[in-house]
């Protein structure tokens, strides 16, 4: 992971607040999440998805997502900013709801986030995430 206290201004601006978005988006409350980092016009991309546009369908999508989840915890491994953009390499480790055993899944993943550093929403988020492992814990857990 970046060390924030000897990277650039405004790549420690954008760690700070990449620690920020996943601590209120780990707390699997999608509504004050999307409202407080999401520009109300935001698309939002994951691997191998349609698009969602807008707040009432990016809450609508996490909802979902989150009905099916105990836990989600991102831990930020590098980041790199540009003018307009962030971008950030993470590992999410996610437990199924109801798992009797807790079984952490892992996945390595990429995200694009459209904002510059002295903005405080995003425009557009694009995730590369490979979600195999865990639709299939799902499958097993949740039938």
């Amino acid at each position: 992971m970046n060390n924030p206290s000897t990277e650039a201004p405004a790549t420690a601006a954008a760690h700070e607040w990449l620690q920020s978005f996943h601590r209120m988006g780990d707390s699997l409350s999608p509504e004050l999440w999307v409202e407080t980092f999401y520009a109300p016009d935001c698309t939002m991309q994951f691997l191998g998805q349609p698009p969602v546009h807008g707040h009432a369908a990016i809450i609508a999508h996490f909802r979902n997502q989150f009905a099916r989840l105990e836990s989600m915890r991102h831990t930020v491994r590098h980041v790199d900013v540009t003018q307009e953009r962030i971008y950030q390499e993470a590992t999410v480790t996610y437990i199924v709801k109801g798992d009797p055993e807790q079984r952490q899944i892992e996945a390595q993943g990429l995200a694009v986030f459209g904002k510059g550093v002295s903005e405080s929403q995003i425009r557009f988020f694009t995730v590369y995430l490979d979600l195999e492992a865990l639709r299939e814990r799902m499958r097993e857990v949740l039938g």
